[in-house]
């Protein structure tokens, strides 16, 4: 099956938006959870029975990881969309380079895949009981979710190119048996002119 060489490019633009969002959103909502405030507790001592006290509250771990995920997201996307260009005339189809850089495609949006799927699946276990007022968690796992599934995508484009399955021309998601199928179609050529 032929796949047009805009779909990764579209996958990783989409990925890259998507990152810069994530970013964003968990940037706010580790700011607004993170600080110290002033909680009252009781104290049968003090003339009105409630005293406050300053706590301080950082931000969840997974906030962090999020954070972590995002910029990731961004190196490898500009990084998977750009390398491609760069190598266009070095990595053709059937090539060594182009079955390195297929299998680094492959590894990397594989680890991104589990990056989101942790993130996601992290954020929406802590909040599963207890819930939040904040809007802003309800996006962070929307945006988690959706990165997910496009990582799942490219990835299972990469391993679609390396089957053979699909054929495209940009490098990194041309077959790996490109080469093979150019010997024997050259064999049977040969064979036909000869008979």
């Amino acid at each position: 099956m032929r796949l047009p060489a805009i779909v990764p490019l579209a996958l990783l633009g989409t990925s890259f938006v998507f990152a810069v969002i994530e970013l964003g959103l968990g940037g706010h909502v580790a700011s607004i959870s993170t600080g110290s405030r002033k909680i009252p507790y009781y104290d049968p001592s003090s003339e009105w029975g409630y005293s406050y006290k300053t706590v301080t509250i950082s931000a969840p771990p997974i906030l962090a990881f999020l954070i972590f995920t995002a910029v990731w997201t961004m190196l490898v996307s500009a990084a998977a969309f750009l390398l491609p260009w760069f190598l266009r005339a070095k990595a053709g189809p059937g090539t060594r380079l182009n079955t390195i850089l297929t299998g680094a495609l492959g590894g990397v949006y594989f680890v991104t895949m589990v990056f989101w799927l942790a993130c996601f699946a992290d954020i929406a276990a802590d909040l599963s009981g207890i819930g939040t007022a904040n809007d802003y968690y309800n996006a962070v796992i929307a945006f988690a979710v959706l990165l997910w599934l496009l990582f799942i995508a490219l990835f299972v484009l990469v391993v679609l190119a390396m089957l053979g399955v699909l054929e495209c021309d940009a490098p990194g998601y041309a077959g790996m048996r490109k080469e093979e199928r150019a010997a024997t179609e050259g064999t049977q050529m040969q064979t036909v002119e000869a008979a």
